[in-house]
């Protein structure tokens, strides 16, 4: 092994709970490689936000050294690693990896010890880093033994491990009881070679079939109503819409704005965009790649994200975002996410049911359009590489960057919810001094 290979071992001690069981998941990974026979040098430090993680791959590469394996024990989200605290969360974008230089060594690997890393980050990350990148599938859990469950409370001495696990908040009550019984096998992490996705990522495929299916975006009733609410009342407004889709919400706005952009990372998507709104003059549309929006400073009053805040790039895209809007203008967001419906929430839940029910008994051929998009298979591969992030994820990302305001819920499912954001007047939001300015 060359002298200039080492092993980088990163946690996080200050984001939601068990910050000091996992300095000693990292000391027992760092000891466990040792008596594998590693001879290098191993370097374990905790990492508390962005730039921290970015300073230690900087002074490597300084220091002319090449990482033979990259591990990350702590919290994350579905697009990876949280730093931070939860008043004030930290997470690196797909933008922001994609920039990233690491000094990885030939035929390295990468470990991510978090929760759920396999559905979406750990694939993510080796096709990026073009290494062998692992995660767990499930919610993970501190454990004496890294073959099986065995419950470690808040112990902070011994062996630890963070291990992927069956459980209560994946399988229910059942999977619980075998938890605490000592009868859980830890899950095996998954492997992911650097190969690029097995299909179309994006809309361009599935472009027609969803103009087909809204072509009158006020099918989504919940969602426009609440914009409604929230639009300014002067029609003299200028409105950006990111991951504008079709351009149907611009066109069903086209009477109560003075001018309308939408942006799409879809170029097929645009294409149904400029199609639809064909003529009208005081709407355009363009491609984007990445965080980035054309346009100058304070140009919009409004700038909506519809269904689509999920995907972007969250601080680099919200930075333009203050740019490009005016003093006093505001940014509402749409979307929905993940998390299962609790006890106290069935009465809301029964009556959005009961809604939903009826908009399809009078809406047959939206239904129709509907059920054909998200049977396609071009739809379901999408959505493999564009996963819906949870609910917390959400509602502390917005509320901490724009102090005071707070994340609506607008409808509720078993499983998933809509939820809505108004940012207030966006310079009244937190500055963050980015990794990628």
């Amino acid at each position: 092994m060359p002298e200039n290979h080492v092993i980088v071992i990163v946690y996080t001690t200050l984001y939601r709970k068990g910050g000091h069981q996992f300095p000693i998941v990292a000391k027992t990974l760092a000891r466990e490689r040792k008596e594998n026979g590693f001879e290098g040098e191993i370097i374990t430090e905790a990492v508390e936000s962005k730039r921290e993680v970015l300073h230690i791959f900087d002074d490597l590469k300084a220091a002319g050294k090449l990482v033979e394996e990259f591990h990350f024990v702590g919290h994350s989200g579905m697009y990876g690693p949280m730093f931070g605290t939860v008043k004030f969360p930290e997470q690196f974008s797909p933008y922001e990896w994609e920039q990233m230089e690491i000094p990885f060594a030939e035929n390295a690997s990468a470990f991510f010890h978090c929760c759920r890393s396999a559905r979406w980050f750990a694939p993510f990350f080796a096709r990026t880093f073009n290494v062998r990148a692992h995660g767990f599938f499930w919610y993970t859990t501190f454990s004496k033994s890294k073959e099986k469950y065995k419950y470690a409370g808040d112990s902070a001495n011994g062996d630890l491990y963070t291990i992927g696990c069956k459980g209560r908040k994946s399988h229910g009550l059942g999977a619980s009881a075998m938890k605490f019984a000592g009868l859980m096998p830890a899950e095996e992490m998954k492997t992911f070679k650097p190969e690029p996705p097995s299909g179309d990522t994006t809309y361009n495929h599935v472009a027609e079939l969803y103009d087909a299916a809204f072509q009158d975006i006020r099918v989504r009733k919940d969602e426009w109503k609440w914009l409604g609410e929230h639009l300014p009342a002067s029609k003299e407004i200028s409105v950006l819409d990111i991951g504008c889709g079709n351009g149907a919400l611009l066109f069903a706005l086209r009477d109560r704005i003075r001018t309308g952009s939408g942006v799409d990372e879809s170029a097929g998507m645009i294409a149904q965009a400029k199609k639809r709104n064909a003529g009208i003059e005081k709407l355009d549309f363009s491609v984007i790649d990445g965080p980035v929006l054309p346009f100058a400073d304070g140009r919009f009053d409004v700038v909506i994200s519809m269904m689509s805040f999920r995907y972007l790039d969250w601080d680099p895209l919200l930075s333009e975002v203050k740019r490009v809007t005016r003093a006093g203008g505001k940014f509402l967001i749409l979307d929905m996410v993940t998390v299962p419906v609790n006890f106290k929430e069935y009465p809301k839940l029964l009556a959005d049911k009961l809604r939903t029910m009826f908009g399809q008994k009078t809406n047959k051929e939206f239904n129709a359009n509907l059920a054909k998009l998200v049977s396609h298979p071009d739809w379901k591969k999408m959505l493999e590489y564009n996963p819906i992030r949870s609910e917390h994820e959400m509602k502390w990302y917005l509320e901490s960057r724009f102090p005071g305001q707070k994340m609506e819920i607008i409808n509720i499912g078993w499983n998933a919810r809509l939820v809505a954001f108004d940012s207030g007047a966006v310079e009244k939001g937190v500055e963050v001094k980015l990794s990628y300015p």
